[in-house]
């Protein structure tokens, strides 16, 4: 029923005739998260328009008549927010309406990238996580990466060229099985002195984080998880894209292509500029008695004005 309150408010929008009215901006959400929220109020305090926002549900059918009742109405850029509405934009509006995607977890596997459209990436290219380890354990060197070849190559390729600019090498830790995890994290004992996690098909599970989190603990090595909630088990911290920060990169990028006129197709997906750090003060305890580690980990985020959120 929503989709459908949707679709009959945007046929009775009118048509902004004025010639002073600020360009519109269509904000479809994937469904009624509360990130999908924050990215729009982010959106708004910067994007120079006036934002529309309408809400999917999970039926790519009605997602389909929705973004042609958008269509009908010209915006001059559509913001697609979450994997639903990437797709159905892309699948369903014409190349004369600008799309900006965001929220959208590995982007490369939906073929988003095309003309008049861009967007902004979940993932970072781990600059920020290996500054962070760097900073906080300066003698560290070997950062090992638990991972499946098959599913997140271009992930340890893309960490290893990050490590390099800070002095840290990557040391892929590969597996092709939930099954050969234990083995594979003993035989890397002594032999790493840092890991860091990748979203991977074959590693992404409670399980594994688990595994991960006792190894560290054990080896008094740090562990960087992927989200806060890792953190909270026992990771010793995580730099996370944020969802306001997201919004408001995306409001920036939009004035740059509906009001400086830029080309989306002639724009690279962004890597996101707004991260969060969580910490884990039980598991920096682990690493040393002192407060050093904690507190350098807080001068490594206030340097770059990243947010901190503290687990005890």
């Amino acid at each position: 029923m929503r989709s459908a309150r949707a679709i009959l408010l945007l046929a009775l929008l009118p048509v902004v005739a004025s010639a002073q009215a600020r360009p519109k901006v269509v904000a479809v959400k994937s469904s009624a998260l509360a990130p999908y929220a924050s990215v729009i109020a982010g959106f708004r305090a910067e994007a120079d328009a006036d934002v529309q926002e309408v809400v999917l549900d999970e039926s790519p059918a009605t997602a389909a008549r929705v973004f042609k009742a958008v269509a009908m109405q010209k915006p001059a850029l559509v913001l697609a927010i979450g994997p639903l509405a990437a797709n159905a934009a892309r699948r369903s509006l014409g190349e004369d309406i600008p799309v900006l995607f965001v929220m959208v977890p590995y982007f490369e596997k939906y073929g988003l990238e095309g003309p008049n459209v861009t967007g902004i990436a979940l993932t970072s290219d781990y600059t920020p996580e290996l500054g962070a380890l760097k900073a906080m354990v300066p003698k560290a060197t070997r950062v090992g990466i638990l991972h499946d070849p098959r599913f997140s190559a271009k992930q340890v390729q893309t960490a290893q060229a990050a490590a390099s600019s800070v002095g840290l090498t990557i040391v892929p830790l590969e597996v092709d099985g939930q099954g050969k995890v234990e083995k594979v994290l003993e035989r890397s004992a002594n032999k790493v002195d840092a890991l860091l996690m990748v979203a991977d098909k074959t590693v992404a599970n409670t399980a594994v984080v688990q595994a991960l989190i006792a190894f560290s603990t054990a080896q008094k090595i740090p562990l960087v998880g992927l989200t806060p909630s890792q953190v909270k088990e026992g990771a010793t911290l995580s730099l996370a894209p944020s969802p306001t920060s997201i919004g408001q990169q995306a409001g920036r990028l939009a004035n740059r292509i509906v009001h400086e006129k830029v080309d989306p197709g002639a724009l690279a997906v962004a890597q996101p500029e707004g991260m969060d750090l969580a910490i884990s003060l039980t598991a920096t305890r682990k690493l040393s008695s002192s407060c050093d580690v904690a507190m350098e980990l807080l001068r490594y985020a206030a340097k770059r004005d990243f947010p901190v959120k503290v687990f005890e």
